[in-house]
């Protein structure tokens, strides 16, 4: 199943592409000049420091098959297809070619959102169908008005299911994202702090992330955590019907609970569909990897896998990068958890971090969170709280909420860094082995400190 210039043309302005080049077959979508090949379909998004207009001369040349722009052309060698805004017509050829798709019998798209663990969500997930069915799914974290539709056109429509995951930071975002992915299957993990310079407040949150229930395909389902009060009462407004799954309440249709931590950073759960129980070996460890794995049940179930297919499935998935990643560097075990951060994230990592830490030493390495508004420095000063609870042998700050952290964890030693070198002296002067979690927003770029972390002790064994 592909799709042509003719459908291009007719979804995206109405027009009739005739002639020799009208059935020709798109190779591939794309919105970077530099990634096109002879056959693709290029779109010029324009944003407040760029305008790919400029670079129609260089795509045409490279071969593309027809450029969609928002203004007039001149003198290329391929056809120019004119629209009032690319990126919404991008949006609207993933959609066209989503609906293609759901014509196909036994077909489905499934949607997930959620403040924290969503791209985890969306990688077990999809590993777990995967294991019995042809899954196509987001390329990374591709989840917003231009990584959500390149991943919908990225899939060659041969497929049995689309596991899709969609970020948002404003109020409309989601209104935008769902109706491009219309899912046969909504599921909303959970909500917190996050993205409050756009939504405000929690209720804000919830309000958001359960709107993707409004956006289903007819006859589609929703899946939604039942262990947030306010993320429960949106989603069943919206969607009487919808599904609940729980890490907290036993008697929900699908719970999961945490037994106990694995070797290698691995996870044993507990996992109860429907009321048939049984255990799943998770690439992950702690108790609020019990959400996902209640959610991916879930969902799975939903589908039409049995436990056996569902334990399996998630007994052979793997973590994405950046996203609670395990890596024995000398006699210290590093946690890569670096690729985001917002409170809810934030103390979940931390929690799982001491608890694989066990009576060892913990310490923690942490940047800023980002885009928490005016609430910002007193989520940094609970966030000092959370840290003195985990009773860390050492913690190493980057950022200007520093003094903030410092005081919230009243009594434990906070050291103020700016690049690795520093945490990696300070280390020298710990006794040798434990756990290390590095963790911050994607701006502060942690994950700077997790690779020299790992390079040098693995270099050294014990020390700096």
């Amino acid at each position: 199943m592909k799709l042509t210039l003719r459908d291009a043309f007719l979804c995206l302005n109405g027009s009739e592409l005739t002639g020799p080049l009208a059935d020709r077959e798109i190779a591939a979508v794309r919105t970077d000049s530099r990634a096109v090949a002879p056959g693709d379909l290029f779109f010029c998004l324009k944003g407040e420091r760029f305008d790919a207009h400029s670079f129609a001369v260089q795509v045409a040349e490279a071969g593309a098959a027809a450029i969609v722009a928002s203004r007039p052309l001149e003198g290329l060698s391929c056809p120019v297809l004119l629209v009032d805004d690319t990126q919404t017509a991008l949006g609207r050829l993933a959609r066209c070619w989503r609906d293609r798709f759901g014509q196909r019998a036994g077909t489905t798209v499934v949607a997930v959102t959620g403040t924290a663990g969503k791209t985890t969500l969306k990688e077990l997930l999809a590993q777990t169908l995967g294991a019995v069915r042809h899954v196509a799914k987001n390329h990374k974290n591709f989840n917003n008005q231009v990584g959500l539709p390149l991943s919908m056109l990225a899939a060659d429509g041969s497929e049995d299911a689309w596991v899709m995951e969609a970020g948002i930071s404003q109020p409309h975002d989601m209104a935008e994202l769902g109706a491009i992915i219309a899912p046969d299957l909504a599921v909303v993990l959970n909500i917190g702090p996050a993205h409050l310079q756009g939504l405000g407040d929690l209720q804000g949150v919830a309000r958001a992330k359960a709107s993707l229930l409004a956006h289903l395909a007819p006859g589609g389902q929703g899946l939604c955590c039942m262990d947030y009060p306010e993320l429960w009462a949106e989603a069943t407004r919206l969607l009487p019907g919808v599904h609940g799954f729980s890490a907290v309440n036993s008697f929900a249709k699908y719970y999961a609970r945490f037994e106990e931590a694995l070797p290698g950073g691995r996870g044993l759960f507990e996992i109860i569909v429907d009321g048939q129980a049984f255990w799943a070996e998770l690439p992950a460890c702690g108790a609020h990897f019990a959400e996902n794995a209640a959610a991916v049940a879930g969902a799975c179930h939903l589908l039409g896998l049995s436990p056996d297919e569902i334990a399996s499935g998630l007994g052979a998935a793997s973590l994405p990068d950046q996203r609670f990643c395990c890596a024995e560097a000398g006699c210290w075990n590093v946690v890569d958890d670096t690729y985001n951060a917002n409170p809810l994230s934030m103390r979940r990592s931390i929690e799982a971090a001491r608890l694989m830490a066990g009576e060892g030493q913990l310490v923690l390495v942490l940047g800023d969170m980002k885009e928490l508004g005016q609430g910002a420095a007193q989520a940094h000063q609970d966030l000092g709280a959370v840290i003195m609870a985990a009773k860390p042998s050492a913690v190493f700050f980057q950022g200007e909420f520093a003094p903030q952290v410092a005081s919230g964890a009243q009594g434990v030693a906070l050291t103020a860094v700016t690049q690795p070198a520093q945490v990696l002296a300070a280390l020298a002067n710990l006794e040798a082995g434990g756990t290390i979690l590095v963790k911050g927003s994607r701006s502060c770029r942690m994950e700077a400190y997790a690779k020299a972390l790992i390079e040098n002790l693995s270099n050294t064994g014990a020390r700096a």
